[in-house]
């Protein structure tokens, strides 16, 4: 599902309003009937309701004035806080305003809020671009305090649209009525916190307007994810289905390799081989007897340049190639992944401690003879560009990600509570599946796993695309996600770990 910045919103409206005809007048009337809808659902179990709308000077002003009339006719007792000068209203907003008077809907100053059911907030709307201050600000944090309810027009005000940014203050909705098409700041941290749920709504602006303007950034659907998966042909081999080589663990973290293996198979990969260590070996034939395990040469229990000697021809045979996840960080494992990463044709995916052996020296990337995706939490991907403080990297994940993209040639996957993940034509996709649950050890090395399984299947006839890579990082993404909420269902949050991804990833591929 597409999402829209702010001006990729207002250029729709305006052609729908100049080149289809579509009044805005309309447009505003359609998206106060349907914000007086959702209002409508939670009003109908508290008997003689009172509702309270705040209302901002432009448009989206307009809207609750108009959600106002809606409710008012319904004789629902509703109270309206207008924030700016009556006398400076116009457009729409003036014709709803207008009406809002002849109706005798009151028009208040006093901020009682705790005095009623719902409070609406129609105050600033998707074209915020400087900190809130002030009297707006004193109203929000006003709201956020005394409210029962908070229903939000488009977006919480204070929100910024494109960013999730908090512009110094905003509004804590319980649900957000988002119009015509959602807007990325809605699925954006620190913003996503500020919006409860969220409900997509029509307002008769025509679908194909969307390709006019060709948004890059989305957000993946239920069907939009069981379209993507690769298909299982009836008659097919093992061979059908792709080869993942696997580098990973150490003496002192052998479940980093036994996890990524298990999570190739998972997600349906025909074959997974492992080249590690003896006990490492050990742990993942007692962990996953599928995986085939070929011991390699170590140094105090960890890779060194020895371990690939030897081994070229071999590892390229695979389509995807796994390096990173529990590995260690030493000299010596330096040598080991930029040999590994210099001799590669086929995709890597590059985790956990191999980001840290190229972090200084992440022009390596430039040099791959395949498309790779790197995996990076938000403080390796500072790591990967220059130290940049881990809160500038979070406070601009999509601009840190696609920038990295862009310059590297690679796809990037951001982690955060909502991961980004970025390919270097400008594409964006927001996971936003998952909860806190995955704040564990370990579900990474999963993610890793299921990312190479699905670019092994989907690259496993073919010369493997940048696109396979970046498909594979938004399927891993999602279901990994999704198999961590299934579980949730059936344990606390607190008690999830890497392995019940693995173990829930069978309901949610099936579902």
């Amino acid at each position: 599902m597409k999402l829209l910045s702010s001006d990729q919103m207002r250029k729709i409206e305006q052609t729908a309003i100049e080149e289809i005809g579509i009044p805005s007048l309309i447009l505003m009337e359609n998206a106060a009937f349907r914000v007086t809808e959702r209002c409508l659902k939670y009003l109908k179990k508290i008997d003689k309701p009172k509702v309270l709308i705040v209302c901002g000077q432009g448009n989206n002003g307009g809207d609750g004035l108009a959600v106002a009339r809606h409710l008012c006719l319904k004789n629902i007792d509703v109270n309206v806080i207008y924030s700016g000068d009556i006398n400076l209203a116009k457009g729409d907003a003036k014709t709803n305003l207008e009406i809002v008077k002849n109706l005798n809907i009151p028009i208040i100053t006093t901020n009682n809020f705790e005095n009623y059911d719902l409070v609406i907030d129609a105050l600033l709307g998707t074209g915020l671009t400087r900190n809130i201050e002030g009297n707006i600000k004193q109203l929000i944090e006003e709201i956020n305090r005394h409210a029962k309810y908070i229903i939000s027009v488009d977006i919480p005000s204070g929100v910024h649209s494109d960013t999730g940014r908090i512009m110094g203050c905003a509004i804590k909705a319980n649900e957000t009525v988002t119009l015509g098409f959602p807007k990325t700041g809605l699925y954006l941290f620190p913003g996503a916190e500020y919006t409860g749920d969220i409900h997509i709504e029509y307002i008769s602006i025509p679908y194909s307007l969307i390709e006019k303007i060709k948004p890059r950034t989305e957000i993946l659907t239920e069907n939009e994810a069981r379209n993507l998966l690769p298909v299982r042909k009836k008659r097919s081999n093992k061979g059908n289905y792709g080869k993942v080589f696997v580098f990973a663990g150490s003496n002192e973290m052998p479940g980093a390799a036994a996890l990524a293996c298990s999570g190739a198979y998972a997600v349906g990969c025909g074959i997974v081989r492992a080249y590690v260590m003896q006990n490492v070996a050990k742990v993942i034939n007692k962990w996953q007897r599928e995986v085939i395990t070929k011991v390699v040469t170590e140094k105090n229990g960890m890779y060194c340049k020895e371990s690939i000697t030897k081994l070229t021809n071999e590892i390229n045979s695979a389509s995807a190639i796994i390096v990173g996840p529990g590995i260690g960080r030493s000299p010596d494992v330096t040598e080991f992944v930029k040999e590994l990463l210099q001799i590669a044709e086929v995709p890597l995916v590059i985790d956990a401690d191999a980001l840290y052996a190229i972090s200084g020296n992440t022009d390596i990337l430039k040099t791959l003879k395949a498309p790779c995706i790197i995996t990076p939490h938000p403080g390796e991907m500072s790591m990967l560009t220059n130290n940049s403080p881990v809160t500038e990297i979070l406070n601009d994940t999509i601009g840190i990600a696609s920038n990295f993209s862009k310059e590297f040639n690679t796809v990037t996957l951001l982690k955060d509570a909502h991961t980004i993940i970025a390919n270097p034509a400008g594409d964006i996709n927001i996971n936003i599946t998952g909860n806190n649950a995955l704040s564990k050890a370990g579900t990474g090395d999963v993610l890793t796993g299921m990312i190479a399984g699905f670019i092994a299947q989907l690259a496993a006839k073919f010369p493997a695309h940048v696109m396979d890579v970046f498909k594979a990082g938004i399927l891993g993404s999602f279901y990994h996600g999704k198999a961590c909420e299934e579980a949730c269902l059936n344990k606390s949050n607190y008690s999830i770990t890497a392995s019940d991804i693995i173990n829930y990833l069978p309901i949610v591929m099936k579902k």
